[in-house]
């Protein structure tokens, strides 16, 4: 009897997930994002993976907080600003139903634009799932100090308006921006202002560095991981644990048989 049960359960899961997919396939976006996809796959392929050296974010970190004390801004000598307590580390950037079937775990860079082509894919696929599908953004700033008050602005923006707010910015971060560090060609202020935000009071969480622990943990998880590219996609089934690792912009069909592979027992990595 329990093996019928598992059976029916398994065939039950395949059919959603063959369902989800042909709804989020018939998606006018996600026929856009194949397109997309398909050509910067084309030029990724013609090109190495840029690998990030482990202390990075923190080498650029502790040049901020040096060159913060050098303008007078140490939070430890009586008489001077005081820095804000910091976020906590463990906080999901989720876009999409939490209790999602699956959960797409995008390892991004503001300054990457492989990153820039690739963000609509994962939330074109959120959108088309009917809430099977949720994504969750975590920052890999490899590309210097542009990177990383990137990350910051995207957080200190989560910071007045939720995730709504965090994926808001973050798409019209990588719209202002050519990538490869070059930084966005507007203030990262302006651009809050202009969907909404408080621009004063982001620039302000940002100089605080209120998600410094946010960004040094999603960094750190990439490592800990072995992510050596952005984007990196890891797509984990939330039932049972499976998960697997996409390196690069892959495809929306590609994710979407990656889902399938699971659900079907084969194919995952735990």
């Amino acid at each position: 009897m329990e093996k019928k049960i598992v059976v029916a359960l398994t065939l039950s899961s395949l059919a959603l997930v063959v369902s989800v997919a042909s709804l989020a396939l018939a998606n006018h976006k996600v026929e856009q994002a194949v397109g997309l996809s398909n050509q910067v796959n084309d030029q990724f392929a013609k090109i190495k993976p840029w690998a990030f050296k482990r202390d990075a974010l923190d080498l650029v970190i502790e040049e901020s907080r040096i060159a913060a004390a050098l303008r007078g801004e140490d939070s430890s000598t009586p008489g001077r600003p005081q820095k804000r307590e910091v976020q906590p580390a463990k906080i999901d950037r989720r876009y999409g139903d939490p209790n999602a079937q699956f959960t797409l775990i995008e390892y991004s860079d503001f300054e990457c634009s492989f990153c820039k082509q690739y963000f609509p894919v994962p939330k074109a696929l959120a959108d088309g799932s009917r809430g099977n599908i949720s994504v969750v953004f975590k920052h890999v700033p490899i590309h210097g100090d542009a990177s990383r008050r990137e990350a910051f602005a995207a957080e200190c923006a989560a910071a007045q308006g939720g995730n709504d707010a965090f994926y808001r910015m973050a798409g019209a971060i990588f719209s202002s921006t050519p990538g490869n560090g070059t930084g966005t060609e507007k203030p990262l202020s302006v651009i809050a202002e202009s969907i909404g935000l408080n621009g004063a009071e982001l620039s302000k969480c940002m100089d605080n560095e209120d998600f410094y622990e946010k960004v040094k943990s999603d960094f750190q998880e990439a490592i800990a991981l072995d992510i050596k590219q952005t984007p990196t996609t890891i797509v984990r089934h939330n039932p049972t644990g499976k998960q697997v690792i996409l390196p690069g912009a892959v495809t929306p069909e590609e994710v979407m048989k990656t889902m399938t592979k699971i659900v079907q027992g084969s194919g995952a990595n735990n």
